[in-house]
């Protein structure tokens, strides 16, 4: 083996952008929870957000939302489309950051498994990480532009001008 093959790999662009995509992902789960939270009829639902993770969080704020008589069917349909959409870029986060790191062929590699499905992998590539840190941010755009216009109908009085 030669230094070269035996030197560890400089992965501080790849640990980078894994970084900012684990904060858009965090930043998803924020704005979720914060609508679901916001729109909670009882304190027992508020409450139940607290301890749930992002794969559990998001159709719980859909039940949440789903309660409130205030909910158009066409907003309730958008909020479920953003979740839907959520579902598998939150699913390669998962890969990412819950996957072991290691080298094969030469290629930088997460795995983990999955119960059932056996094992799973994803390159680890900048790219790969920038392109979803992006449909994050996408997401969250959508949950806040949905909240806001949501919000503006369930707590009107949060949107009052000064002079009202």
């Amino acid at each position: 083996m030669t230094p070269e093959q035996s030197a560890p790999r400089d992965t501080t662009d790849i640990e980078a952008a894994l970084g900012r995509m684990v904060y858009q992902a965090a930043s998803l789960e924020m704005v979720m929870r914060f609508a679901g939270e916001m729109l909670a009829l009882a304190d027992e639902d508020r409450d139940a957000l607290a301890t749930k993770t992002a794969g559990k969080l998001l159709p719980a704020v859909k039940n949440i939302v789903a309660q409130r008589t205030e909910i158009t069917p066409e907003e309730l349909a958008a909020l479920g489309q953003v979740i839907k959409d959520a579902q598998p870029h939150l699913e390669s986060r998962n890969t990412y950051i819950h996957g072991a790191w290691g080298e094969v062929n030469g290629d930088l590699l997460a795995m983990n498994r999955r119960p059932r499905n056996g094992f799973r992998t994803r390159p680890l590539a900048v790219a790969d990480l920038e392109t979803l840190s992006a449909e994050l941010q996408a997401l969250v755009n959508r949950t806040v532009e949905w909240t806001y216009a949501v919000l503006q109908k369930t707590h009107a009085h949060i949107f009052k001008a000064d002079d009202e």
